[in-house]
């Protein structure tokens, strides 16, 4: 092979070289950029979701640490009334009376 040959070979494999360089040092990592982009869109809505539930959360157990709430909670879930307070229980009307046949067993 003549030098012109071997340089223009050289030339190309450089090229060659260079260009696999760029494509490995520079579109891989760029690909990986957009999908961590992505991933961080959908975490950072995540956490804001989690925040908003975090928030209602907190609302609720300031609720629950003041004495009306509590009173109003053992009232209506555990049925409790203050010491000076008489409790009732209301009974549903009875329902309408089972008919019977009037044959024998059950003849009265």
């Amino acid at each position: 092979m003549s030098p012109r040959t071997l340089r223009r070979l050289g030339v190309l494999g450089l090229t060659v070289l260079v260009f696999v360089a760029v494509l490995g040092l520079g579109v891989v990592p760029f690909r990986d950029w957009l999908d961590q982009r992505e991933t961080l869109s959908d975490l950072r809505g995540q956490v804001a979701d989690i925040e908003r539930q975090n928030r209602a959360y907190e609302i609720r157990v300031d609720a629950l640490n003041t004495d009306e709430e509590i009173e109003r909670r053992a009232r209506s879930e555990y049925n409790l009334v203050r010491f000076d307070e008489e409790a009732y229980a209301v009974l549903p009307p009875p329902g309408d009376p089972i008919q019977t046949p009037v044959i024998w067993p059950f003849r009265g």
